[in-house]
């Protein structure tokens, strides 16, 4: 399975990291790093343009792919076609709380997690998360009175 991020999106998830500090990609990169090595998985995060970057780039780092959005490109269009494009989209799972995102890779069949989910499991809390899920389509549906008992306790609301 591979790991597909929407870097900036994490970022903004994460409690000690924050979007206007220069070095929040580096400083998540070596999250990741770390996250790779306990897990083996696969990761490619992708990054928006910043004021520093005008032309896509691609690159590894430790093990982490990073995919960079040029001038006029969004690292969430970049996102979307990695999976359209690809001959297995269900060998990816897609870090992201953008819906549109969401909404497109899972109808191309890829599973996808919460950004704020994942950066818990990133800041090592322990806890057993239960992901990626697989979602048909993005329907609402009644959470079961386990999954409601799971959110308390991961909100410290459980009694």
């Amino acid at each position: 399975m591979t790991i597909l991020i929407d870097g900036h999106n994490l970022i903004g998830q994460m409690p000690d990291l924050r979007l206007d500090d220069p070095d929040d990609e580096e400083k998540l990169l070596l999250r990741l790093k770390s996250y790779r090595g306990r897990t083996g998985r696969q990761v490619v995060v992708f990054f928006d343009p910043g004021a520093a970057y005008s032309s896509p780039s691609r690159k590894s780092d430790g093990g982490i792919s990073i995919r960079r959005a040029g001038t006029g490109q969004r690292a969430d269009d970049l996102i979307v076609q990695h999976v359209l494009h690809h001959h297995n989209p269900r060998e990816f799972t897609v870090v992201t709380s953008d819906r549109a995102i969401r909404d497109s890779v899972l109808r191309q069949g890829a599973k996808t997690v919460d950004s704020a989910t994942f950066a818990a499991d990133l800041a090592g809390s322990g806890r057993r998360r239960v992901w990626p899920r697989r979602h048909s389509g993005s329907q609402d549906r009644r959470l079961s009175v386990e999954e409601v008992q799971e959110w308390l306790e991961v909100f410290g609301q459980s009694d």
